[in-house]
C-alpha cells in the first residue's frame, strides 16, 4: 500500500501491518473531531507497543500560529518520559498519512527488534 518494502513484511511477522495502523490513525482522528478540548488541544492515543505510546494530537485553530499543523503524531517514551519523535500534518492527507504510518511502523519495528 504504502511502498514501505520490507517495512511491511516485516510488520507483517509482528502482527502489526501499515493497514492497521492507518485504520487506527483514522480512528484517532475522528475521534479528535468529537472529544472535548482541553488547552488548546485534544489528544488520543493511536496505539501503545512496548513502553511506546503514540499520540494523535489537534490544535485548536485559534491557539495555532500562522500556518502551523493541525495535528501532530507524538511517538512518547514511558521510559524517558519524554517524546522521542513525532511529525506535524495540516489536513492528514494521503502524504501525510503515508507519513505518519511510516512513523509508527518504523518504531513499531525497532521496538519488536529489540526483543
Amino acid at each position: 500500500m504504502l511502498g514501505m518494502t520490507g517495512t511491511a513484511l516485516s510488520l507483517a511477522r509482528t502482527g502489526m501491518s501499515p493497514d492497521e495502523i492507518e485504520r487506527r490513525i483514522i480512528r484517532a482522528y475522528i475521534h479528535l473531531a468529537w472529544s472535548p478540548e482541553t488547552a488548546g488541544s485534544r489528544t488520543f492515543t493511536v496505539l501503545r507497543f512496548g513502553m511506546l505510546e503514540a499520540w494523535l494530537t489537534g490544535i485548536q485553530e485559534a491557539h495555532r500560529l500562522p500556518d502551523p499543523p493541525g495535528v501532530r503524531l507524538d511517538l512518547y517514551s514511558h521510559a524517558r518520559h519524554a517524546v522521542v519523535d513525532s511529525c506535524e500534518c495540516a489536513e492528514l492527507d494521503a502524504a501525510e498519512l503515508a507519513r505518519a504510518v511510516t512513523l509508527i511502523a518504523r518504531a513499531w519495528q525497532r521496538v519488536h527488534n529489540l526483543h
